[in-house]
């Protein structure tokens, strides 16, 4: 897949897209506080780094959803979502960015595969983390699944920054059309796991932002615009 055709793939469903970089923005903002340093059961990595394998792996964990030919007729289109993308994923990376080696590359096609799993303890990689953690945060906010107090991790007024530039838009509509999708054509599905199943899952995705009264006319996203961010992708 080319650039072109992955950011057309990226943006065919805008509300998708701003998720995927409110999840990247809300990993930045963990990181600056300094994460993963001194993190129990978090292999050490240095910012730079870290921030590289957050980038993409934010930006692609959703692009098995996309209506784009080359992505709905990829030979993995009928796998789970997330290993959908994540081979998506992989592709492109080999081919379209070569300066990300081999292990970069499992570690960010991993951590896709991953991103819907939740697990009590932690070892996983930094960047699976964080991918884990910033999808669950956007999807259920502050109240999440319970697993994690959100409130100790981010500041209302970062997160209502992030929703209006990036507002949350239809997304509830476009992301429980996909997972109903997947629970009625694949009953093991990974988010089968989730607990509740699909009912507890469409109850604890947010409909609206998470910070109540932030209001989404700020600022829109101009789809035919190239989004800056998304250079290293090249």
């Amino acid at each position: 897949m080319t650039f072109p055709q992955l950011f057309d793939a990226l943006l065919s469903t805008p509300s998708v897209f701003a998720h995927v970089v409110r999840c990247f923005y809300f990993a930045l903002a963990l990181l600056y506080t300094g994460f993963p340093s001194g993190t129990p059961g978090i292999p050490q990595i240095g910012f730079e780094e870290l921030s590289l394998r957050v980038y993409h792996t934010s930006l692609l964990h959703d692009v098995g959803w996309s209506s784009l030919p080359e992505v709905v007729n990829h030979p993995a289109h009928e796998m789970l979502f997330e290993l959908h993308s994540a081979f998506v994923a992989y592709d492109h990376l080999h081919a379209a960015v070569p300066n990300v080696d081999v292990s970069q590359v499992g570690d960010i096609v991993e951590s896709i595969v991953l991103h819907t799993s939740e697990w009590t303890t932690c070892n996983s990689s930094a960047n699976q983390f964080l991918m884990a953690l910033t999808v669950d945060f956007d999807a259920g906010g502050f109240n999440g699944s319970g697993i994690v107090d959100y409130t100790q991790l981010f500041h209302p007024q970062t997160v209502a920054e992030i929703e209006r530039a990036y507002p949350r838009g239809d997304f509830y509509n476009a992301a429980t059309a996909v997972v109903s999708k997947e629970f009625a054509q694949k009953p093991n599905c990974l988010l089968s796991h989730y607990p509740g199943g699909l009912g507890a899952f469409e109850k604890d995705l947010r409909v609206g932002p998470i910070v109540p009264g932030n209001t989404t006319g700020r600022r829109s996203i101009r789809v035919p615009q190239k989004d800056p961010r998304l250079h290293e992708l090249e």
